[in-house]
């Protein structure tokens, strides 16, 4: 319980630095609404990274060779698809 504490906690504070961030832009005359997508938000890639790692983490989702599996389904990963 205690790690999983933590890991929500971290996530906390990766959210909390993106929306730092999106202030300190706002604050320097950066008005543009960022769509969130990959390149266009706030997290560096490392942070992105992270993130999504520890959603996967709590979420109980995992990803092993082609294919995800959360709650006892599969599916192959939608860019392994050809």
């Amino acid at each position: 319980m205690e790690q999983r504490q933590q890991l929500y906690q971290r996530m906390i504070e990766l959210s909390d630095l993106a929306i730092q961030r999106k202030r300190e832009l706002v604050i320097q005359g950066d008005n543009r609404h960022r769509s969130g997508r990959k390149n266009d938000d706030y997290l560096t890639e490392e942070e992105r990274q992270e993130f999504f790692m520890i959603a996967r983490q709590l979420g109980g989702i995992r990803i092993e060779k082609d294919y995800v599996y959360c709650q006892e389904k599969f599916w192959k990963r939608s860019d392994q698809i050809s």
